[in-house]
């Protein structure tokens, strides 16, 4: 019948398809509170460790247990969304990072060095995505595992996209790329955990010349040598920090 409303899952809608817009309001207001929720449950793990409660995290946020749980579908999504903030907030403090454009070894330098220095002020954070990321019921991707997939995806075109530009084979990139970016992630995460004798600062220049190291095989091999201390020519618009790349 024209006109005729028929319920849908998430909301109503009308003969043109259109969500009603009481459905639309609760899923903007839901995506708010949830936002709220993992900043609240940051400040409890800040001050309290990875162990914290749901009770410690909902008497932060000024609510009920209950009514936190209004807007999760259990602990588990509340974990996951927890831990997409916390990958949220250390892709803000690397955005300046790879927009600066300099020269190689300064870029990979200044990464490291954000993610050392990030990840080592917040240790807490840290322990708990290392303990809840990649537990999720539900199946979904976890936050960590979307981050370092999106960035390694975006890194083997940008190197592919420069030995195109020279004429030269790309082969390989990609799985390179991968495996560069779980090097460094495991890297980081036994120095974390693990320090053995001297500083943040020496650790980072040791990783990063061996990344450099790396890059620089990889593209030599191919006939593409670039100067660690030139600045990089314009990446053709390719955001390293682009999750919707996987």
């Amino acid at each position: 019948m024209t006109g005729k409303l028929v319920q849908v899952a998430g909301g109503v809608t009308g003969s043109t398809g259109r969500r009603d817009g009481r459905a639309t309001r609760w899923e903007g207001q839901r995506e708010r509170r949830r936002a709220e929720f993992a900043e609240a449950a940051i400040t409890v793990i800040e001050r309290h460790g990875p162990d914290v409660l749901t009770e410690q995290i909902a008497a932060q946020a000024g609510v009920a247990r209950p009514r936190l749980y209004r807007h999760f579908d259990g602990k588990a999504d509340l974990q996951h969304a927890v831990c997409q903030r916390i990958v949220q907030r250390l892709m803000a403090e690397l955005a300046p990072v790879w927009r600066a454009g300099g020269a190689p070894h300064e870029i990979i330098t200044s990464a490291i060095d954000t993610i050392v220095r990030w990840l080592g002020t917040h240790r807490q954070l840290y322990r708990y995505l290392a303990r809840h990321s990649r537990r999720d019921p539900a199946g979904r991707s976890d936050a960590i595992t979307d981050f370092t997939g999106a960035f390694a995806v975006n890194l083997g075109r940008l190197l592919a996209g420069a030995l195109r530009a020279t004429g030269l084979e790309d082969r390989g990139t990609e799985p390179f790329a991968f495996g560069l970016v779980a090097f460094v992630e495991a890297a980081i995460g036994r120095w974390l955990a693990e320090p053995e004798g001297g500083t943040a600062e020496q650790f980072t220049a040791d990783l990063a010349r061996s990344v450099w190291r790396l890059l620089d095989g990889i593209l030599g091999e191919r006939g593409l040598r670039l100067d660690p201390d030139r600045p990089l020519p314009d990446s053709a618009g390719i955001d390293l920090l682009d999750t919707s790349a996987r």
